[in-house]
């Protein structure tokens, strides 16, 4: 989330596949023997990708995965928004520590307040940049953290800083649930999570008047998000299923007017006139109207349901190892073991608190491409030391959850793609 100004967000509609890259895997992050100061933070060194300059308290092997990582997605962002100039061509900063304690130090040195958030791009007449941390959290949603905000970072250099909230808020969600495999990215994807929220609100009647979520202001956007946390959760979820809706529903009909009124607001058109002007006089209510029919049966995406529940799987498993007790064999004494103890995962994203229950017996299966569901499977570990991997057979791409040690013996969990 970006505490100031807004964000830049947009895409090159037209193309919303995946895409292929060129050179990327070839280049090599350079390490610089030169120490970033800032009060309150560590020693940083700098690491250059081919699209990055990297502050960091990592090691070099660590920086080259994430380095390697967001090259990857910078590459696509440029492809789908190629019809739109950068203001700088020199290399994005990112930010890049080990703990959160040490990314609330330097969040705090540049004079933003950085509790409760996940990551954060940041800008001021003091510095800019794009912000997180690494450790106590899957390598995954590290991942996640970076492609949100990394989007918002991108939009602002390339789109400017004048684009309405929600869709810089809702394309960036977008973005975040991207899946990297190799050297391209597949979106449109559709978390459980975000449907249930809309679909909730839609059947109760609470859902945002579609006008009047598109014309909050920056400062109506931030007054939600500190003061009505259930509202501001609602608010992002809403704001990234308009987005969807308008790059695939129905049959992508959507996609020249926003390409056209994305063009538009990134030139300070004022925001209204310029939905106005791509979509039609008129347009708002019976698109306000579709929206609402596209999202009340819109089906979660399968392959990042599947991702989520694994992810909740394996804190349960760094939960159970670092208590020193011996691995369960299978999903099902997994969710035994869970189940028994009312074990319960609670996360922060955007100020916004959610807990997870081990008691929802979704957590522990997944739906096939054919429709039937199945549980997780648990493998043998890579190591003696290791947890058990989980994947999830018969998707594609198929995820699997994986673990390593990183330099402090910590555990590292991360979902593998094939």
């Amino acid at each position: 989330m970006t505490p100031a100004k807004p964000k830049r967000n947009t895409t090159d509609l037209s193309r919303c596949g995946a895409h292929r890259l060129t050179s990327i895997v070839a280049v090599l992050l350079c390490l610089l023997f030169t120490n970033t100061l800032n009060a309150g933070t560590p020693e940083l060194k700098k690491f250059r990708s081919k699209s990055y300059l990297i502050h960091t308290n990592l090691t070099r092997d660590e920086v080259r995965t994430f380095g390697r990582h967001m090259d990857t997605v910078f590459a696509q962002y440029e492809d789908r928004f190629r019809d739109f100039n950068a203001r700088s061509q020199s290399q994005m900063p990112l930010y890049l520590f080990r703990t959160e304690a040490q990314y609330l130090s330097f969040m705090a040195s540049q004079d933003f307040k950085a509790n409760n958030t996940g990551g954060m791009f940041f800008f001021s007449p003091k510095s800019q940049g794009l912000a997180t941390w690494t450790q106590g959290r899957s390598r995954s949603q590290t991942f996640q953290v970076l492609q949100h905000e990394g989007f918002h970072q991108f939009a602002f250099n390339h789109l400017g800083t004048d684009l309405p909230t929600w869709i810089n808020e809702g394309l960036a969600q977008y973005f975040e649930d991207a899946i990297i495999v190799g050297d391209g990215m597949t979106t449109g994807l559709a978390s459980t999570r975000r449907l249930e929220q809309v679909q909730h609100a839609l059947n109760g009647g609470a859902a945002f008047e579609f006008k009047a979520l598109v014309e909050l202001t920056p400062d109506d956007w931030a007054d939600i998000l500190h003061n009505d946390p259930d509202r501001a959760a609602l608010m992002y979820a809403q704001s990234w299923s308009i987005v969807f809706f308008l790059i695939h529903g129905d049959n992508d009909k959507y996609q020249p007017a926003f390409a056209r009124y994305l063009k538009r607001v990134s030139t300070h058109r004022d925001s209204r006139a310029a939905f106005a002007e791509a979509f039609g006089e008129g347009s708002l209510r019976p698109l306000a109207k579709r929206w609402a029919e596209f999202a009340g049966k819109q089906q979660p995406d399968s392959i990042n349901t599947a991702a989520s529940r694994m992810e909740f799987l394996g804190e349960a498993l760094r939960f159970m190892d670092q208590r020193g007790e011996p691995a369960p064999k299978t999903i099902k004494q997994l969710r035994d073991s869970l189940q028994t103890r009312n074990f319960v995962l609670t996360r922060s994203s955007h100020g916004i608190t959610t807990e997870t229950s081990a008691d929802d017996p979704d957590l522990y299966r997944y739906l096939r491409r054919n429709g039937t569901m199945a549980l997780f499977k648990l493998l043998e570990p890579a190591r003696n030391d290791l947890p058990p991997r989980i994947t999830a057979t018969g998707l594609h791409p198929e995820p699997t959850l994986v673990w390593s040690r990183d330099n402090e013996g910590n555990l590292v969990q991360d979902i593998e793609y094939r």
